[in-house]
Formats: C-alpha cells, structure tokens, sequence
C-alpha cells in the first residue's frame, strides 16, 4: 500500500486527542451522509412530481396540436398526418376538436352563465390510451379502491357511452372541481348557450341539445379541470357552432419531452411547403410557465440542501486542522526521514477525501432507502389532487441527480482539504520537534 494511503487510514482509524478529534471528524462524515441523503430525497421528490404532471398533462393533451382554420387551410388533415410522420416519430394520432362554450346550471338563474371550454375527442385514436382511461372516474366514491382491471373496464363503458343515446343529449365527462363549480352530479344535464347574431339581441339563446354528465375525468391539472370539458368528437361536431374546428389533428410522439424541438420542425415544415391555416404549438409551450416554476423550485431547492454539505465542510476544515497541529510531531519526523512534501501534503488530502468519500456513499445509501421506502409503502397520505395523477408521494430517482449530488459533495469535501493540506505541506520539521 502506498505509504500516504497507509497513514491516511491510520489517522482515520486511531482515536485522537483523547477522542475529541475522532468525534469531530465522524460528525464530519455524518454531516455530509446527511446533507446527500437529503439531496436524493428532495430530487427525487421532485422529479416524482414532474414525471406525474408529464404524464398527467399527456394523458390528456396531444404532444403537438396542429390547429386548422378550415376556410383558410390549404392543406387537408390527411395530408397534414403525411407531412407529420415525414418530418417526426410519431406514436399515434387523434383528430380533436376544442372550442368555448357557454352553459347554464340547472336551478340557476338564467343570468349566471358559465363559460367552458368543450373538447370532442375520439378515444379509439389516442396512442396514449391505457394512461388516459386512467384519469375517467365513474363517480364511484371507492375508484380509487379498484383493481386496475375493473377500473378500466368502468371506464371503458364511460367512453362508450361518450357516443351518445337515443335521449338527443349530449354525453360529458367533467372534473369534480367544475362540477362542484357549476352544481352539477352525474346525470345532471346543462343547457349550452348560441351567442346571438347580429339583430338577434344580446342574451345568449339555449340551444335544441343539452349536455348531460356522464362521469368526471380529474386530470389534477387545475388549469384542465376547472375549466374543460370531454365529449366525443362527433357529438362535438354537431354542437359546436364552427364545425370546421374539426380538421384540427392531435399528435402523440415517440418522446413527449422534445415537443418543443418538434413544433419548431413542424412550422419550419409548413412554412418551406407555403402552407396556410395550419398553426402549431406543444404542450410544453401551453405550460412552460408551469415547467419553468418547477425547474426553478428545484435548482432553488438542489442550492438550499447543499448548505447542509458546506456547514459540513467548516466541520471538516477545523478536524483536519486540529489533526495537522496535533501530528505535527509526527509530520516533522516524516520530514527528517525523508518522505517528501507531496507526499505529506497527499496524506491530508487523502484524510479529506476519505471523510467526503465515506459520508457521501453513507448518504446515498441512505438517501435511496428512503426513497425505496416512499415508494413501496404508504408512509406519507397524499390528500387527492395535490399530486396530478397519483394521490401517493411520486418518487423517481435519476441517475443524473444522483450523479450531480455525489460530484457536488466531493468536490466541496475535496475543497474543504486544500488548505489543512498546504499548511501540513508548509510545516518545517523543526517546528514540529521544538515544542514537543
């Protein structure tokens, strides 16, 4: 074994000081396993929450949405799918249709009238269909108690039903949030409002169809859910009063996180072929200001628990230090028989390295237990809505992180050794013979 590794591993081990140094420098080690523990966590929890608003926000929106303006497109939506899957790797499509509405409660006044927003969807067409059935509620107190099996299968019947009956209503799901708003249970039904034309007046007239409340849909997306409404896009068609909203075409990619690059290359796309009426936008750019809060929390929130390290790493500085005063004797022995001052200056460096080595492996150890244990068992109840789409604690732990955490807390336990190191280096043998 090298010798400076050979006296580092002395040093660490022996008790020092009448054990007074030796506690300082375990508390060391403890502080900076504490400090990455918590790292883990927090990250974890973070991308948790982030992994659950994307797959949220992708069970209930197209990746990309190419928006048709039917009277001034020159191109047709089958033509526009050819162009998609030239130019993206696509999973699927779903033609949609998305447009605002006006509706009045039943035992309302007919003064209090309620925009929506009502978007016609065909179930059979979305790529991400396993993870949108598991976002319907069929107004069952207990869904959340279902087998996964019979969950899907209610919520199958619930699209099914989206078709229509013989009753002339039109079938909806809504969240409980706009169904609390407007008063409404299943099997309610809300008179949708025509905007009157020119010399028609100014109140909104019913229209012949009512909507009906077929079930509830909860996204935990606020935003979604208190204001939109699903029905099927043939329904949708007949209702809405611009029927050329239809032509509009819902994309599902491959990667749902490089929406952004895909919506530029689709506009790009349709600008090199003069293509007109067509409009492009991701789901990312609907929520950036979402994504940009959550990216901001969670740097905010890497920089706040690293204060755990660097409180740790004043604890490594003065254990170090009082470890150079004390062996002094020892470093000028060392000197005298000729081992260099690289070699004493590595045997510190070591020592600090071991320390930061030590904590930071006895930190991710525990930091992904924790992270196991949030994720097997139910450790923490999660109220229903706080999380989108999951009512337990979300924990997704990322190699990248993890890789981040470690480096930040070697690199600061690597810092904390510079100085004792040099000023172990820079000791004259006869200053550390003559007081001894």
């Amino acid at each position: 074994m090298p010798i400076a590794w050979a006296i580092s591993l002395r040093y660490l081990r022996s008790a020092r000081g009448g054990g007074a140094l030796s506690f300082i420098t375990w508390v060391s080690v403890l502080g900076v396993g504490l400090g990455v523990a918590a790292l883990v966590v927090a990250m974890a929890v973070m991308n948790g929450y982030q992994a659950n608003l994307v797959r949220a926000m992708a069970g209930a929106l197209p990746h990309l949405s190419l928006l048709s303006q039917a009277k001034d497109a020159s191109a047709t939506r089958t033509e526009m799918e050819a162009l998609v899957r030239k130019e993206l790797d696509v999973a699927g499509f779903s033609p949609f249709v998305m447009d605002e509405l006006l509706v009045r409660a039943p035992g309302q006044a007919k003064e209090t009238i309620q925009g929506i927003m009502l978007r016609g969807i065909d179930p059979q067409a979305e790529g991400n269909w396993r993870e949108f059935l598991a976002f319907f509620d069929g107004g069952t107190s207990d869904w959340t108690q279902l087998a996964p099996a019979e969950r899907e299968r209610r919520a199958a019947a619930l699209l099914q039903g989206l078709q229509g009956h013989d009753d002339g209503d039109v079938p909806i799901l809504l969240s409980h949030i706009l169904a609390r708003k407007l008063g409404v249970a299943v099997g309610d039904r809300l008179t949708p409002l025509r905007l009157p034309a020119p010399g028609e007046g100014f109140s909104p007239a019913p229209m012949s169809r009512r909507l009906r409340v077929l079930g509830y849909i909860d996204t935990g997306i606020v935003t979604f859910d208190e204001l939109v409404v699903v029905a099927d896009l043939a329904q949708a068609r007949a209702l809405l009063p611009a029927p050329g909203a239809v032509d509009s075409l819902g994309v599902r990619l491959v990667r749902p996180l490089e929406a952004l690059q895909a919506a530029q290359r689709m506009r790009n796309a349709i600008a090199l072929r003069d293509v007109s009426g067509w409009y492009v936008y991701s789901w990312m750019e609907s929520n950036a200001g979402l994504f940009q809060v959550i990216r901001l929390q969670k740097s905010m929130l890497f920089l706040i628990l690293m204060l755990i390290v660097v409180i740790a790493f004043f604890g490594m500085v003065s254990a170090l230090i009082m470890l150079v005063v004390e062996k002094g004797k020892e470093i000028a022995v060392l000197r005298a028989l000729g081992l260099a001052a690289r070699h004493i200056h590595r045997v510190f460096l070591l020592q600090g390295v071991l320390i930061g080595l030590i904590g930071t492996l006895a930190g991710l150890a525990l930091g992904l237990a924790i992270c196991w244990a949030l994720a097997t068992f139910p450790v923490i109840d999660i109220p229903p809505g706080v999380y989108p789409g999951s009512d337990t604690l979300p924990v997704a732990v990322s190699p990248w992180d993890v890789a981040l955490v470690v480096g930040g807390s070697l690199l600061v336990c690597v810092a904390a050794t510079a100085f004792p190191a040099r000023k172990a280096m820079r000791m004259p043998p006869v200053q550390g013979l003559r007081f001894r």
